[in-house]
């Protein structure tokens, strides 16, 4: 039976004679290629862009950025693992003319030029702009958990300290009596012995000494929780995975092909505040007059909304609000408010007026005399009053109210979704190799860079692809 053959490893043409011809002429390297040598990379910020006369002569900070696309277009984050493959990848070699970057030189770069990154960043989607690939019309804001590179089990949280508190005072109780009971005993063969009692208590001592220390640590800076060996991360809910210790990336995508038009890595586990800032940062990129921007309920705040209302961008995001749970009652969207008034009018015809204000809660709140004698208190209240509250916002509540739709959702969740999820394929199962937030965000934004780059390809293929990075 015939099979086939490798080539005859003496030969001596085993390689192309040129190392040009390492890749064909439609490679997609070679847009990454031209990309990164087209860039201003001095203007741009970069560490070491500028050499100076004497001492070793650094990598040039375009060849480094070169690695990293390369290696987050083929899921490839380690700087060990890129150490490796510019060594035998025929394709890296291409790219890197034969240079080899240890994992330092890679690690200290990725380190340094979080600024740098976001910033060509910035610039690639103006150009994508011109080229009509963003619509800058209808955006699309949403949040993702990422591993940062430490553990969790290395955070401590205050709760946490609480509890490692009780149980030591109860180990030391404990223990206490125990020195009580080995003294009153006259036999000198009880096990442990009132010394090694003794030692246990001021091990137990110190170790109680220690948390309460670093319990009052954290109050002193205002910190709820810490985490041990990468203080920037932050323990964060993330659904299915439970608790993540890492960040919260806050991604705003264009409707026409899913680029990424402004990115921020931030430390805040909920999105409750990120509405107007993200919003705000895409128009800057696009210098846009106005735009729509769908966001989910997470982003549910009307201070945020009246923002964004303002600055002409239009929020489009369900309303998440509490309700009346306390038995079958009247809600509040049984009362009517009346603008003119500044006053609620209830089922039964009478008027709520204007009372006071909650300054935490933002709210204005409404009452009357006389709910105690009324013939419907039985389905309105067990208080002596019925109280309604109106947000110092609700106008851009009740506005957002009316124009969001289940379609608009649907819409959203097309557009930003597969977003993170091309993100967390590029970067490790959404691990983060970086540690602490400057360098995570310099990590985030190459593959944020690579993602737009693979996007725009896909779009309009490599040739035009190629023109389009040179004639910048």
């Amino acid at each position: 039976m015939r099979h086939k053959q490798g080539i005859e490893r003496h030969q001596v043409s085993l390689l192309p004679p040129s190392v040009e011809d390492y890749v064909c002429e439609h490679h997609l390297v070679r847009v990454i290629d031209a990309f990164a040598q087209h860039l201003n990379i001095s203007a741009l910020g970069f560490t070491k862009s500028t050499t100076k006369h004497t001492g070793r002569k650094p990598y040039a900070p375009s060849d480094l950025l070169k690695c990293f696309l390369y290696g987050y277009f083929n899921q490839i984050t380690s700087s060990r693992r890129l150490e490796k493959e510019s060594h035998r990848n025929l394709e890296l070699i291409w790219l890197l003319k034969g240079l080899t970057p240890d994992f330092k030189t890679l690690c200290d770069f990725r380190r340094e030029n979080a600024k740098a990154i976001k910033e060509a960043n910035r610039q690639f989607v103006k150009l994508c702009q011109g080229a009509e690939l963003i619509s800058g019309e209808t955006l699309a804001l949403d949040g993702s958990k990422f591993h940062g590179a430490g553990s969790k089990e290395q955070v401590t949280t205050q709760k946490q300290l609480t509890k490692r508190l009780e149980r030591l005072d109860q180990k030391i109780d404990d223990y206490l009596k125990k020195l009580d009971e080995t003294d009153a005993q006259e036999s000198n063969d009880i096990t442990p012995t009132a010394e090694q009692i003794q030692t246990i208590l001021e091990q137990l001592k110190q170790k109680k000494a220690e948390t309460h220390a670093k319990q009052q640590e954290l109050k002193a800076a205002g910190q709820s929780q810490q985490h041990q060996t990468e203080p920037d991360a932050k323990l964060m809910r993330s659904g299915r995975q439970g608790m993540v210790s890492g960040y919260n990336l806050q991604n705003v995508v264009d409707e026409r092909h899913q680029l990424i038009v402004t990115s921020e890595l931030t430390q805040e586990g909920v999105d409750q505040t990120q509405l107007f800032p993200m919003g705000k940062q895409a128009k800057e990129a696009l210098g846009t007059e106005s735009m729509n921007l769908l966001a989910d309920a997470g982003y549910s705040n009307g201070e945020q909304l009246q923002q964004c209302l303002d600055a002409h961008i239009t929020p489009f995001v369900p309303l998440n609000r509490a309700i009346n749970n306390q038995g079958d009652y009247y809600q509040k969207s049984d009362f009517t408010y009346l603008p003119e008034q500044d006053a609620f009018r209830c089922p039964a015809g009478e008027l709520l007026t204007h009372k006071t204000i909650s300054t935490a809660k933002k709210m204005h709140l409404y009452t009357r005399e006389g709910c105690a004698n009324c013939n419907l208190k039985s389905n309105c209240t067990q208080s002596n009053a019925r109280w309604i509250s109106r947000h110092f916002n609700e106008g851009a509540f009740e506005q957002t109210q009316k124009r969001t739709t289940k379609e608009h959702m649907k819409k959203r969740m097309g557009m930003v979704e597969p977003v993170f999820a091309r993100l967390k394929l590029m970067l490790n199962h959404g691990r983060l190799r970086s540690w602490g937030l400057e360098a995570a965000s310099c990590e985030m934004g190459m593959a944020i860079m690579a993602h737009n780059l693979q996007r725009a390809m896909n779009v309009l293929g490599i040739e035009k692809m190629m023109l389009l990075v040179v004639a910048r």
